[in-house]
Order: C-alpha cells, then structure tokens, then sequence
C-alpha cells in the first residue's frame, strides 16, 4: 500500500505544505497540488479525506477515515473491504 497525501494549492501555499509536513514530522509522501485538479476530479470537499484506489486505478472507497473512530460497524466493513482488495491485488 502506498499513501500519497495531497496538499491542495487554493488552501495552502507550497511553502506552508512544506512547513506542516516537516512540523509533523510526516513519513509518507506529499504531494503539493497547485491548482487543486486532484480535489475536483476526485470531488473532494472536505478534509480529511481519503480514496482508496484499486490495482485496476479505480477508487473502491472514498470517505473520511476520522469519521470511522466512533462507527464500530463502519470500521468493520471499511476492514473487510480493503482485505478483499488486498487479497485481489497478491493473486494477480
């Protein structure tokens, strides 16, 4: 599994990405999104926000993964989702 976080160009500029990437201390790539096309081709309106993105490139969930901390049932089905995919992706 790979993430990519994407730092959106209208909210905040390359520089201050730049500056909460290395205040946080953040291990995962980040990608900075000049004229946020990320955010309008995936819909993104509200952060945080995730898509996951199959081995076929097709987004097979999309949602905010905070919400799922206090949605036990959520969290479970979010789990047997991404094992399904996960399972697919070592067969192929």
């Amino acid at each position: 599994m790979v993430i990519v976080e994407i730092s959106g160009g209208e909210f905040a500029t390359r520089d201050e990405s730049q500056a909460r990437v290395d205040a946080q201390d953040i291990r995962h790539s980040v990608m900075w999104d000049e004229e946020n096309r990320n955010h309008k081709n995936y819909g993104i309106t509200s952060w945080p926000a995730a898509c996951l993105i199959g081995a076929d490139r097709k987004v097979f969930w999309q949602g905010n993964p905070a919400r799922m901390q206090a949605r036990p049932s959520e969290a479970e089905e979010f789990r047997r989702l991404l094992e399904s995919h996960l399972q697919a992706a070592k067969k192929k």
